[in-house]
This record gives structure tokens, C-alpha cells and sequence, in this order.
């Protein structure tokens, strides 16, 4: 997968790769020692809460390890 500057993943909708809709993405998390990113913070659809643990400030995060490809959608490895 080739670089991809994150101001344009912002607000861009993620999905499996089985093709289920799970939500906007919010945010990328990283790690500000290593420059290593962490988790997608998706705002979730109700497929994604069935998934995936809602965290207390309602978005599910998502490794970026789980990142499949960026295209018209962010789409992650179920």
C-alpha cells in the first residue's frame, strides 16, 4: 500500500473486508515516541458496536495492523 497523508482519511468511511459498513473514521491514534500509528477511531454503525468494543467516548478503535487498503473506502481485516 502506498503512502496516504492522513488529512485526507479523516471523515472517510471504514469497512470490512467481508463489505460491512462500520462507521466514519474520527481519528488516528499515534505513538509520539516512535512515530508508529495505533488504532483507527471509528464512530461507529450499529454493525461495528456488534463487532467491536465501544469505548466510554463512543468510538471503536481498530488496529492499523487490521488496515487492508485505502480506496473510495478504508477497509480493515475482519
Amino acid at each position: 500500500m502506498g503512502k496516504v497523508l492522513g488529512m485526507n482519511l479523516t471523515d472517510m468511511n471504514v469497512m470490512g473486508d467481508d463489505g460491512a459498513e462500520l462507521g466514519e473514521l474520527h481519528n488516528i491514534t499515534c505513538d509520539l515516541e516512535t512515530g508508529n500509528l495505533g488504532d483507527l477511531v471509528v464512530d461507529p454503525t450499529e454493525q461495528a458496536r456488534k463487532r467491536y468494543e465501544v469505548r466510554e467516548d463512543s468510538y471503536v478503535y481498530i488496529p492499523t495492523q487490521r488496515l487492508s487498503a485505502v480506496k473510495d473506502y478504508i477497509v480493515v481485516k475482519d
